[in-house]
C-alpha cells in the first residue's frame, strides 16, 4: 500500500471546522491524519519551492527561533529513496538531487514527516504526502542480437521468422512501433510485435542473391521519442548430400560370398553413388574394418571397386570367415559435405578337405569332490573338423561304471554316486577316449585324469541345543555362563576344526563375550533398567554358530536364554536438593506452589512418591505435596504480615524395584523446599488516633496539627492523603514534608474572615481520606479515612482557655454525596453578570461618598473620615498560640485580655461605643440620605 493510501474517513458536524480535532490515542508513525498533499512532475527543477512549512512560537518574541527537519522520507512503490529536502530557517520543502526523482523507477509517492523545533527542544511534527506524475521522458531501448548478427541458410523458406526485435521504454503506458530505416524487399517488419520474416528466397545459387544483408530498425514511441538499431543477416550456403546405392547405405548393407581359393586382384563389388551438385568428384573411403580386413582387400577411392589383395591367401580352416568394411563416400572438393556410409560384409566360403582335431583336452588332472550328484559335468571336450558337413564323435575306449561320456555333446559326467570315506570307492582314475568323425573315418585319442577329493560333509554336532539361564542385575562381570561341548564327524583337518562365534545384537553386543567355548557376562555389566530391554520382556536371546572349517563351512546354532531379575540399584535423584518458590499472600487454597521433580533410574522408571516430613507446622498445616506428581499446593490461608517464609523437607522415596518387594530396602532421598510469600495489598492504612481535636485562632498559618498513620504492607512513602469533606471554601490543606505524615495547615481564607469580623468560635469537621498503593494498580488500593475537628476562634483580646478535656463532639467519618440537579449557563454568562454587579457597586459606592464623605457617621466607611490612632504592642508567632499535637493552645501570651489588630500594622481605629451599639443605624442613613 503506497504512502497517502486513505483508509478511512471520519466526520463529526460539531467539531467541523476546528483543526487537530481528530487525532490517534497510541503514538504511531505509520499513519497520520489530514496530511497535506501536493503533485508534481518527475522532472521537477531542483532547490525550487514545492511547499513551505508553516509554524509559530509564542516565544518568538523573545529571540526563539523555529528549526525546520524532516524526520522521516518514505517513498513508494519502491523503498528507500532520497529526494527532497527542507530549508532549516525558512521551512521551504524542495527537490534536494541526492536521489533522482524518477517515477519510472517506481519512486510514484513520498510521505515527508516535517518537524519544526525551537531553540529549547519543544515542537510540532506534520505529514506533507507528495504525488509524482509521470512524464513522457524515456527513448525506447533496443535488446541487441548476439554480435549484432543474424545467420540463416539459403534453403529457409519464404515467410519464415527470422527474427524479432524489442525495444522497450521505461514509462509507462507506452507503445512502440517499428520501423525500417530504408525500405526492404526481401525481409518484412511488423511494426506493432518487431517480428521479421522473408519475403524473397534467399538460394545462393542465383548470381544476382547477396549472402550479407545491412538492416536498420527505428523504435518509436508515442511520445515522438525514437532510436535506431543496426544489425546484420547473414546467408549460410547448404550444399546437398551425395546419394549412393540404397542397399549399400540403408541397415546392415551389402553381404558378398567368396570361395576362400578366390585369385587375387579379382573384383569383389562396385558401390554405386553420384555427387548432385555440379563439378563435384566424388571419394570413397575405409572408415572401419574387421580384423586384417584390409590385408585381403582393396578399395578403389576413384571408382568404388573392393578387389582381393596379392597376400595372403584366403584359407577357410586358418583365416577369420566373415569381412566387413565400412566406407563412406564423401566430396572431394568440401570435406564437410554430407556423406553417405555403407558396410559391405564378405563371407568366405570352405572347402571339404580336414580331419578332425583334439582342440581342448585338460592338461593337469581333474579333482572332483564327494558326493556329487549323478549327472554332474566334470569336462566338456572340444574338438574340430575342418571339412564342411563333417561333424566329431566321441567314446570312452575302456568305459569305466563311475563315469559316462556323451557320443555327440562332447561333455563327460558322473555316472555313480562317489563316497570319499567309502573304501571300495577309487581315489583316482585315468580315462581313455577317442574322437571320431562320419563313418569312423578318421580318429584321434586323448586321456584325462580325475582324482576324487574329500567334502565336508557332517555338521558339528553340540550335547545341548538350547540353554535357559536367569541372572539377577548385579551379577559380576566375567561371571561364567556356560560352557559348550560339541564334536565333528569329519576326521580330516580342517573339516574337524570347530570355531565359535557369538551372534548378538546392538543391545547386548557389549553385554555378553564368548571366548573359545566359554560365555561370560562382559565387558559391560547386566542392565535391567532400560526401557529397550523392557521392550524385550526382561531376557536376552543369544546365539552361538558352531562352525567347522571345512568347505564349504558347516555350522550349528545354539540358543542361550538370559533372563535377568531387577535389583533395586539406585537412590531417586533431583535436579537439586533444594527448591525456592514464591506464592502471593492471599491465593486460594489448593493453589499450585511448585512442582519438585526426581527420578529414578531402576525400571520401572520415576516410579516414586513424594512425602512432607519436617516443617510443615500447623493445624492444618499450610501446604501439602501430591505423593504421584511432586505437586506442593497450598492447604490453608497465608498472611505474609504473620510469616513470609516456609522451610518444608520433602522425603522422595522409589516403589517397587525388586521382584519381591522389601520395604527395608527401599531407596530414599531428601529434598528442601523454600516457600516465599509474596506481599498483596491487603491490609488498609491504620491512623492512631483514629480521630483528632484541636484549637486555632484564625490568624493561624503555620502547620499546627501532623497526622499519625501508617499501613502494614505499604512503606510510607507510598501513602497519599487528600481532605475529602469538610473543607468548605478551601480552609485548610495538607502540608507534607519529604515522604514523611503530612501536616494540616490554615490557608489564606482566614484572614479574609478577620476583615469581616468573626465574632463567634467556628468548629470544622475535616474528613482525610488515606490511601496506599500510591501510583500503583488503582484497583488494589484499599483506604482509611480519619476525622480531625478544628475549633477555630476569633483573633480578640480574650483568649480561649485551653482545655485538656476530652472532646466530646460527635465525629463521623462517612463521606456524604448529594447531587444536585442545576442550570449549567455558558461560560460568558456568569462573567458578564460579575463585571455588571461589580460596577453597579462602583458607581453606587461613588455616589454615597460625594454625598456623605463629610458626615462624622460615616467616617468609618471613607478614607477622608477623622481617624484616632493609638500606640499597641504587635502580635509575634509567638503570642498568636501555638497548636501542640493534642490540639490545645499555647499560654505563651502574657496579656490574656489583650485584643489582636484587626488591620495589618501596629495602628488600630478607635470606635467610641456608644458609636458601636448604633452602628447599623448610621449605616443605614449613610445609605438613605
Amino acid at each position: 500500500m503506497l504512502p497517502g493510501t486513505q483508509l478511512s474517513r471520519a466526520y463529526d458536524k460539531d467539531v467541523a471546522g476546528r483543526a487537530d480535532v481528530y487525532h490517534f490515542l497510541n503514538k504511531t508513525k505509520d499513519f497520520v491524519i489530514d496530511a497535506t498533499t501536493v503533485e508534481l512532475d518527475e522532472d521537477y527543477p531542483l532547490f525550487q519551492s514545492i511547499y513551505r512549512v508553516t509554524a509559530t512560537d509564542e516565544d518568538f518574541a523573545n529571540g526563539d527561533r523555529l528549526k525546520y527537519t524532516i524526520e522521516t522520507q518514505l517513498s513508494g512503490p519502491k523503498r528507500g529513496a532520497n529526494c527532497f529536502g527542507v530549508d532549516p530557517v525558512s521551512g521551504v520543502v524542495s527537490v534536494n538531487g541526492e536521489d533522482s526523482l524518477d517515477f519510472d523507477a517506481g519512486f510514484h509517492v513520498f510521505q515527508l514527516a516535517l518537524r519544526a523545533t525551537d531553540t529549547k527542544g519543544l515542537f510540532c511534527q506534520g505529514t506533507l504526502i507528495i504525488r509524482v506524475r509521470n512524464i513522457n521522458d524515456e527513448k525506447p531501448q533496443f535488446e541487441p542480437f548476439p554480435l549484432n548478427l543474424i545467420n540463416v541458410t539459403e534453403k529457409m523458406p519464404v515467410g519464415e521468422i527470422i527474427a524479432r526485435v524489442k525495444a522497450t521504454d521505461r514509462d509507462e503506458d507506452s507503445s512502440i512501433t517499428y520501423s525500417f530505416k530504408t525500405q526492404q524487399e526481401v525481409f518484412r517488419l511488423d511494426p506493432v510485435t518487431g517480428i521479421i520474416t522473408l519475403l524473397k528466397p534467399l538460394n545462393l545459387d542465383k548470381p544476382n542473391n547477396s549472402k550479407v544483408y545491412p538492416l536498420e530498425v527505428e523504435a518509436r514511441d508515442n511520445g515522438n521519442h525514437s532510436s535506431t538499431y543496426v544489425f546484420t543477416v547473414s546467408v549460410e550456403n547448404v550444399d546437398e548430400p551425395i546419394s549412393c546405392d540404397s542397399s549399400f547405405s540403408t541397415g546392415a548393407g551389402v553381404s558378398v560370398s567368396v570361395p576362400e581359393n578366390t585369385p587375387a586382384s579379382a573384383p569383389i563389388y562396385m558401390i554405386l553413388s553420384r555427387d548432385p551438385d555440379l563439378e563435384q568428384e566424388v571419394e570413397f573411403l575405409i572408415l572401419n574394418s574387421s580384423v586384417n580386413a584390409t590385408a585381403y582387400f582393396n578399395l578403389d577411392s576413384h571408382n568404388g571397386v573392393i578387389s582381393k589383395t596379392m597376400e595372403p591367401l584366403l584359407d577357410y580352416e586358418t583365416n577369420p570367415k566373415h569381412f566387413q568394411l565400412v566406407i563412406a563416400v564423401r566430396s572431394r572438393e568440401d570435406l564437410s559435405v554430407e556423406s553417405c556410409t555403407g558396410t559391405i560384409t564378405i563371407n568366405i566360403q570352405n572347402v571339404n578337405d580336414e580331419s578332425p582335431i583334439l582342440t581342448y583336452i585338460p592338461d593337469a588332472p581333474i579333482n572332483i569332490y564327494e558326493n556329487l550328484p549323478v549327472g554332474t559335468e566334470l569336462v566338456k571336450l572340444t574338438a574340430t573338423d575342418r571339412d564342411i558337413g563333417d561333424s566329431v564323435h566321441y567314446e570312452f575306449i575302456d568305459t569305466p561304471k563311475e563315469f559316462s561320456i556323451n557320443e555327440d555333446s562332447e561333455v563327460v559326467t558322473v555316472a555313480y554316486p562317489l563316497d570319499y570315506e567309502d573304501v571300495s570307492t577309487p581315489k583316482s582314475w585315468v580315462l581313455y577316449f577317442r574322437a571320431y568323425d562320419n563313418e569312423r573315418m578318421h580318429s584321434t585319442t586323448g586321456t584325462l585324469t580325475v582324482i576324487l577329493q574329500d567334502v565336508n560333509d557332517n555338521r558339528p554336532q553340540c550335547s545341548q541345543d538350547i540353554y535357559i539361564i536367569e541372572l539377577p542385575e548385579n551379577i559380576p562381570v566375567e561371571t561364567l555362563l556356560v560352557s559348550l561341548a560339541c564334536t565333528d564327524k569329519d576326521g580330516t583337518v580342517p573339516n574337524n576344526n570347530i570355531t565359535y562365534h557369538l551372534i548378538t545384537d546392538t543391545f547386548s553386543n557389549e553385554t555378553f563375550t564368548l571366548t573359545n567355548n566359554e560365555l561370560k557376562i562382559g565387558p559391560s555389566h547386566l542392565d535391567f533398567d532400560n526401557a529397550v530391554f523392557a521392550g524385550m520382556h526382561f531376557k536376552y536371546t543369544l546365539f552361538v554358530r558352531v562352525s567347522d572349517e571345512g568347505n564349504p563351512v558347516l555350522s550349528t546354532m545354539i540358543t542361550v536364554i538370559v533372563r535377568v531379575s531387577r535389583i533395586n540399584e539406585l537412590n531417586p535423584t533431583g535436579t537439586t536438593l533444594a527448591f525456592t518458590f514464591s506464592i502471593l499472600e492471599n491465593s486460594p487454597v489448593d493453589t499450585l506452589v511448585g512442582e519438585i521433580t526426581f527420578t529414578d533410574a531402576d525400571w520401572p522408571f520415576n516410579d516414586v512418591k513424594y512425602a512432607i516430613v519436617g516443617g510443615n507446622l500447623g493445624t492444618p498445616p499450610k501446604f501439602y505435596i501430591e505423593p504421584d506428581t511432586g505437586m506442593i499446593k497450598l492447604l490453608d490461608s497465608l498472611d505474609r504480615e504473620m510469616q513470609s517464609q516456609y522451610k518444608i523437607a520433602v522425603r522422595v522415596t522409589d516403589l517397587d524395584n525388586d521382584a519381591l518387594p522389601d520395604p527395608i530396602r527401599q531407596r530414599s532421598a531428601t529434598a528442601q523446599v523454600t516457600v516465599h510469600v509474596l506481599n498483596v495489598n491487603d491490609e488498609p492504612p491504620v491512623c492512631t488516633p483514629p480521630h483528632l481535636e484541636t484549637r486555632i485562632y484564625s490568624a493561624m498559618k503555620t502547620p499546627f496539627i501532623q497526622l499519625n498513620c501508617s499501613d502494614r504492607d505499604s512503606p510510607q512513602e507510598h501513602l497519599s492523603y487528600s481532605i475529602v469533606g469538610g473543607n468548605t471554601n478551601n480552609r485548610f490543606t495538607l502540608w507534607r514534608r519529604d515522604f514523611g505524615p503530612p501536616s494540616l495547615a490554615a490557608t489564606q481564607n482566614f484572614q479574609g474572615d478577620v476583615f469581616q469580623g468573626i465574632l463567634a468560635p467556628e468548629t470544622f469537621q475535616l474528613l482525610i481520606e488515606v490511601t496506599d498503593e500510591l501510583g500503583g494498580d488503582t484497583v488494589s488500593q484499599l483506604s482509611t479515612t480519619t476525622a480531625v475537628i478544628i475549633h477555630v476562634f476569633p483573633w480578640s483580646t480574650t483568649q480561649p482557655t485551653p482545655s485538656t478535656m476530652t472532646a466530646t463532639t460527635t465525629i463521623t467519618t462517612s463521606v456524604l454525596t448529594k447531587i444536585s440537579y442545576y442550570w449549567s449557563p455558558d461560560n460568558w454568562i456568569p462573567a458578564v453578570l460579575t463585571l455588571t454587579g461589580a460596577l453597579f457597586l462602583t458607581c453606587l459606592y461613588a455616589v454615597a461618598w460625594c454625598l456623605f464623605k463629610d458626615v462624622p457617621a460615616c467616617w468609618r466607611l471613607f478614607p477622608h473620615c477623622h481617624k484616632h490612632q493609638q500606640k499597641h504592642p504587635s502580635i509575634t508567632a509567638g503570642e498568636s498560640g501555638q497548636v501542640t499535637r493534642h490540639g490545645n493552645l499555647s499560654s505563651g501570651d502574657s496579656n490574656p485580655n489583650m485584643k489582636p489588630s484587626l488591620l495589618p500594622g501596629n495602628h488600630q481605629l478607635v470606635v467610641p461605643d456608644l458609636f458601636k451599639k448604633h452602628l447599623p443605624f448610621y449605616i443605614i442613613v449613610c445609605f438613605l440620605g
